[in-house]
């Protein structure tokens, strides 16, 4: 009998001290000592000034050329282009049978109707984003890379596609399936609002195609949205940083804050309008090139990296699949736009799973509120006869007409001007040794 009061008593015991744990757990508030510069407001929320991109809205050709009895042209509004791609991207395409072709000669102007000309080496398994394909090409499309797509009208009246890689000289050959992509393509040749281009050919690479008039852009100042402070760069800190509660930040010389969890660090430069961030991860693999570009655009997509207004956008315009670094580059109007300080002009991811480091402005153009007039620039035909006579110009890969970003404090100036692309990448090109042109 009292092994069984003993046995009562103890389970009543337990009881009660279960009770009062319950209890105390319920009314349990920690006491987190506050580490000074804590900052922590985590939302869901994406970047209030950005949206999501779809693949074939990054990837474009920076230059459409068309042929006709041996000249060449392109778009006078450059909003055709656009349009021109858009109706493109419809087309369903099929064979790709022969997969690669190796040692294959850039195909001779009077072989094609047009060719779109992109800024870098595209990887060829977006060409399952760009386009449809038919189910048995799909596998067709997995290695090998193109810079340049040749269009040309064959005799059962469909069009054909070659994918070109002028560096390696290989190339895939596919067919439009879509009705009236043969009246797609001649209603765009026979526009009557085009401009002349010059083939120049003296360089060592392809040849290179340059509107032979004067420029006519405008020199354009816009009023800029920064999203500088902490509360428009909390969606960023959440998106990179995996503990808020042990994140720190403290003022930069120079203005500005970095914020930092002992590990990772960004970087914003409130004056400059752009922002680096860090996460030094060992792993180094590198990355097929459809995956980085899939990877870092579908990264930018989950926070609205993409900071576009009505008449500018991003695009894919370089890539190192041996550091995993892209770059997209703003392009204004269809023309590119190159920063004083190029951070101010590009989004640029380098990827190990996560992103290694990440460099972006910081603003975004607004209403666009003084059109000066277009810059005394050199036209396309002196452009050429400067090369021809320039040492070291057989380097250039290419010449495009584009826009220099200058910071102006309050304001964004975009100021037309002549850039040359050469092994080390994209630079102003110089034009003081032209007697009586200067720069505008």
């Amino acid at each position: 009998m009292r092994l069984e009061m003993i046995k009562t008593l103890g389970l009543s015991a337990l009881i009660v001290a279960s009770l009062l744990l319950t209890l105390g757990i319920w009314n349990y508030k920690p006491n987190y000592d506050e580490t000074e510069n804590v900052e922590s407001n985590y939302t869901d929320e994406p970047l209030e000034a950005g949206q999501e991109e779809a693949k074939k809205s990054v990837i474009e050709p920076s230059k459409v050329i068309f042929q006709t009895n041996g000249t060449f042209s392109s778009f006078e509004n450059r909003d055709d282009q656009e349009a021109f791609y858009q109706e493109m991207q419809e087309w369903s395409l099929a064979g790709f049978d022969q997969g690669i072709q190796t040692d294959q000669e850039l195909p001779d102007s009077d072989e094609y109707t047009a060719q779109l000309i992109f800024p870098l080496e595209v990887p060829a398994g977006s060409i399952r984003d760009l386009f449809s394909l038919e189910e048995n090409s799909v596998n067709q499309v997995q290695r090998g890379s193109f810079d340049r797509i040749f269009l040309k009208e064959n005799n059962r009246g469909t069009v054909e596609l070659v994918f070109y890689n002028t560096e390696a000289k290989m190339s895939m050959e596919a067919e439009v399936q879509s009705a009236g992509a043969a009246d797609v393509l001649a209603q765009y040749v026979d526009m009557d609002d085009k401009i002349t281009y010059i083939e120049y050919a003296e360089n060592a690479g392809a040849p290179i195609y340059i509107p032979q008039e004067e420029p006519e852009i405008n020199d354009l100042t816009f009023s800029v949205d920064t999203f500088t402070t902490f509360a428009d760069l909390d969606p960023l800190l959440n998106n990179l940083f995996t503990d808020r509660e042990v994140l720190t930040s403290n003022p930069m010389e120079g203005g500005g804050k970095s914020y930092s969890d002992g590990i990772r660090e960004l970087r914003a430069y409130e004056n400059e309008k752009y922002m680096e961030y860090i996460n030094p991860l060992p792993e180094n693999r590198t990355i097929e090139g459809t995956e980085l570009v899939n990877q870092t655009i579908n990264f930018l997509n989950a926070h609205r990296g993409w900071t576009n207004s009505a008449n500018d956008e991003y695009q894919l315009y370089n890539m190192n699949v041996q550091r995993n670094e892209v770059t997209y580059r703003l392009v204004y109007n269809e023309y590119p736009v190159f920063g004083q300080n190029d951070k101010q002009a590009t989004i640029q991811i380098t990827w190990r799973n996560q992103p290694y480091k990440y460099d972006r402005p910081l603003f975004k153009l607004g209403e666009a509120f003084d059109y000066g007039e277009p810059p005394d620039l050199p036209s396309g035909m002196e452009i050429a006869d400067y090369l021809e006579d320039t040492k070291g110009s057989s380097s250039i890969k290419d010449i495009a007409l584009g826009y220099k970003l200058i910071d102006e404090g309050i304001s964004v100036r975009l100021m037309p001007a002549w850039f040359k692309q050469d092994s080390t990448g994209w630079s102003e090109l110089d034009l003081s040794e032209m007697s009586g042109l200067g720069e505008g």
